[in-house]
């Protein structure tokens, strides 16, 4: 029976989110939407997208598909400038932008990756704890 409710768990998870672009990226600094669109300017619409991080133009670091509107939205770790490469039907757009110019600097949007780490270990303990509780009064008889 767990396994099943597990299963269920997972396909609503699943179903929440509606495409991959909608995920949620835990570890991003900024989010960035770019808008594709062709040389006659109409939006490049299911066009395939990939993402290459400041200072490596050679190896995706993201990739996906515009909506219907041409519009792309992904997560940053960093700063610096990013480029994103729109292709669909042998049209080929590309953007780049800066991310962290400076205008933003005292706010944090993003989760540190330790207080998440840390988090989930808190969570854990928390857990087995429980569990351990549970044993004891099982033992006990009640």
């Amino acid at each position: 029976m767990p396994t099943l409710r597990l299963i269920a768990i997972a396909l609503a998870a699943l179903l929440a989110c509606h495409s991959p672009a909608g995920a949620f990226d835990l570890f991003a600094t900024h989010e960035v939407t770019v808008q594709f669109a062709s040389s006659d300017g109409k939006p490049l619409a299911d066009a395939e997208v990939q993402v290459f991080a400041p200072g490596d133009l050679s190896h995706p670091v993201k990739r996906g598909r515009t909506d219907k509107d041409g519009k792309f939205v992904f997560g940053t770790d960093r700063d610096g400038l990013w480029t994103a490469e729109a292709k669909v039907a042998g049209e080929v757009a590309r953007a780049t932008v800066r991310v962290g110019s400076g205008a933003n600097e005292g706010e944090q949007n993003a989760l540190s990756p330790i207080i998440v780490i840390g988090g989930l270990l808190g969570l854990l303990v928390l857990a087995v704890w429980y569990r351990f509780l549970r044993a004891r009064a099982r033992r006990r008889g009640g």
